[in-house]
């Protein structure tokens, strides 16, 4: 078999497998990029939103919650485990970054376990008075920016203060002894009497203070100790001022004697090795006191003033909502929609008419007075004066018309002027054009009321000077 065609194929396929891999390794190197790229610009966004969030003035919080005992009392009756152990706290916390933060934490509080058995009953309540500093960790460098729960450790060192009692007598005085069968009796079950011995019950009064009762010939032991305490926790983000938190505190105590029960006890009160631990978990509130009060983010809108629903700002007595003139001059009536009225349909609103009822086929100047044809004559600011000047500025067009009639008057040529090209009327400078500055002219006439004409002339003069 000749090896040439499988020679020629490997020459062939091995420069075609070498771009192939080329651009597996781009494609894989660009993204490598991409990825690299996304997650800066996402620790970019998580350090920016965590900056922006975190509060560095101190900040206060307040709280409830419940002890757990660890001990040689194992609490076994089936107690609620809240009911006297209850307790109440308070916190201050201060951020030195977005991650670590120092929390002190006073605790006040009720501390009580029940041990029934055969073997052993035990009870012991304590009121206890816990002091914690510790530093604490959130994990915001890793957790995502915009988040509202954040969890947290912490750790640190504290001080916790007991009174430790027991309940070891009935409401009458009588001891309590502990027999086999489960009973609780007036005497002890080997006693020459036992058969006279009263069934008692527990009435869970803790009367007797087990320090200076010194069932172990302890003495008076100091009721101080300190504690190492762990703590992990959910923070709740309320509000950019307010947070709520769960959290559970474990303290170990460099003690065994918060329960009064140690390996230096006589026999059937003798306790274990280990010092005595508790637990607290609490719901606490946070609040923000001391940090000013951030400026609402300015919106479009905050510049733009809109009508109440209720306001009247012209004092027209139409409510702004219903206003279709929000500016009416004051004094001045209106109609529903808060227009001024003209009750002589003159075009001159009734707050500024000095004739309140001018004759309907006249005209009006600006102060709503009606104009005569003499008055127009004498004037110089009507289109009835432009016309009376046409002879002087094109005295041949009174050539064109003198064949007219005898009867015909000035007034009649001139209309019929008027009616064959109106707009020389504004040719001021008689040069048979009419200029820009003349268009102006007119269009000042026509809005100051001055000449008799409608907007259509206006157009059709301004088409006319483009035409011309």
């Amino acid at each position: 078999m000749s090896l040439r065609p499988i020679v020629l194929v490997l020459a062939l396929a091995l420069p075609m497998f070498s771009l192939a891999q080329d651009a597996t390794d781009s494609v894989e190197a660009q993204s490598k990029e991409q990825d690299k790229a996304a997650k800066v610009a996402k620790s970019a966004e998580r350090k920016a939103w965590n900056a922006e969030t975190t509060v560095y003035k101190p900040i206060i919080g307040l709280g409830a919650g419940f002890f757990n005992y660890f001990g040689e009392v194992n609490n076994n009756e089936r107690i609620n485990p809240v009911i006297n152990n209850y307790g109440v706290q308070l916190n201050l916390i201060k951020n030195f970054s977005p991650s670590f933060a120092l929390q002190f934490d006073a605790t006040y509080g009720k501390l009580t376990a029940n041990e029934r058995s055969v073997e052993s009953n035990r009870n012991f309540t304590t009121d206890l008075i816990t002091f914690n500093l510790q530093a604490t960790y959130n994990f915001a460098g890793v957790l995502r920016p915009g988040r509202f729960l954040s969890p947290y450790i912490g750790v640190g060192v504290g001080a916790v203060n007991f009174n430790t009692k027991g309940d070891l007598y009935s409401k009458d005085g009588q001891a309590y002894n502990y027999w086999a069968d489960g009973t609780i009796r007036s005497l002890a079950e080997g006693s020459p009497q036992a058969e006279t011995a009263d069934i008692l019950q527990r009435d869970y009064v803790y009367e007797t203070d087990l320090r200076k009762a010194n069932l172990d010939s302890l003495g008076l032991y100091k009721q101080f100790a300190v504690t190492i305490p762990f703590t992990f926790g959910l923070h709740f983000r309320v509000s950019p001022r307010s947070a709520i938190r769960l959290s559970s505190t474990f303290s170990y105590a460099f003690t065994d004697l918060i329960d009064n029960y140690t390996r230096d006890g006589i026999a059937g009160r003798q306790g274990n090795k280990a010092d005595d631990m508790f637990m607290y978990s609490s719901i606490t509130y946070h609040f923000d006191f001391f940090s000013p009060k951030k400026e609402k983010t300015k919106s479009q809108f905050d510049d733009m003033e809109f009508f109440s629903m209720e306001g009247d700002s012209d004092g027209d007595g139409v409510t702004d909502v219903n206003d279709q003139c929000p500016d009416t001059p004051k004094g001045g009536s209106v109609d529903e929609f808060g227009c001024p009225t003209d009750s002589d349909g003159d075009g001159v609103y009734d707050y500024a008419d000095e004739e309140p009822n001018t004759d309907k086929n006249l005209s009006v100047n600006a102060k709503g007075v009606g104009i005569t044809d003499d008055m127009i004559v004498q004037t110089d600011d009507t289109l009835a004066t432009l016309r009376a000047k046409m002879f002087e500025i094109y005295p041949d067009m009174v050539e064109r018309y003198k064949n007219q009639s005898a009867t015909s008057t000035q007034a009649d040529i001139l209309n019929e002027i008027f009616d064959e090209n109106p707009y020389l009327l504004f040719d001021k400078d008689g040069n048979g054009t009419i200029s820009i500055s003349e268009v102006y002219n007119a269009i000042d006439l026509f809005f100051d009321g001055e000449i008799d004409v409608d907007a259509a002339f206006m157009t059709g003069l301004i088409d006319f000077f483009f035409e011309q």
